[in-house]
């Protein structure tokens, strides 16, 4: 039988004395890691001088500019209670009305609808009242399959077409006398009947003929490419 070394006795103190206590040796750290750590350090200090650094700029970047207080529907004259000033961080590419040219801004006509909370640009509003002088202003009352799917805004420029259902259409281009040019002014509906109102802008020597087509009711309208 094989016997188990027994520990050693504790050593007793000499003369009263306790014998010195033995500290256990640390393991030193890793110096990749110390580097590692000093290096995340750095990246966390300058990633918050970067979020300051933007947020001062950004507030300094603010201007007061117009926004609209209230919806204001095409064609429509702006009040002095449909639009007010804000300051707002903007990037240049955005183009905005500074808010001291309000004054100029009240009377001026909305080119398309213009909602409440959005800034208003120059682009949207004009102050010329339309049809101007040459043109006439012509309600055509069309079925909403025969608009393009997309819609129509004001400003766009159309062809209008007369689509007669109790002839076939010919496969051939329609001649002069069946198109015309138009621009879009207004677009509502649909109404009790289910019909889009066009209101569309055609010259003088047009706006007869595109009245006799809108009586008729067989019309389609084709969307150009949009300028803007």
């Amino acid at each position: 039988m094989v016997r188990k070394p027994m520990p050693a006795p504790p050593q007793h103190a000499e003369n009263g004395v306790a014998p010195p206590v033995q500290v256990p040796k640390l393991t030193p750290q890793p110096r990749q890691r110390r580097r590692g750590l000093l290096l995340l350090g750095v990246l966390v200090v300058a990633g918050g001088g970067v979020v300051s650094y933007q947020t001062i700029t950004g507030l300094s970047n603010r201007v007061p500019v117009l926004v609209m207080t209230r919806d204001v529907a095409p064609g429509r004259q702006l009040t002095a209670n449909d639009v007010t000033t804000t300051t707002v961080g903007v990037d240049n590419l955005v183009s905005t009305i500074s808010a001291r040219d309000l004054p100029r801004v009240i009377g001026k006509r909305a080119v398309t609808d213009l909602v409440a909370g959005m800034l208003v640009q120059p682009r949207l509003l004009t102050d010329q009242v339309v049809p101007v002088v040459g043109q006439q202003l012509v309600p055509v009352a069309v079925k909403p399959s025969r608009l393009p799917a997309r819609g129509l805004q004001p400003g766009d420029a159309i062809l209008v077409l007369a689509t007669p259902e109790n002839q076939a259409i010919p496969a051939s281009r329609p001649t002069a006398r069946t198109v015309i040019d138009a621009v879009v002014d207004q677009v509502k509906g649909p109404d009790v009947d289910g019909l889009m109102v066009v209101d569309l802008i055609v010259s003088n020597s047009q706006g007869a003929q595109l009245a006799s087509l809108a009586a008729s009711g067989q019309v389609a309208l084709v969307l150009n490419p949009r300028s803007r």
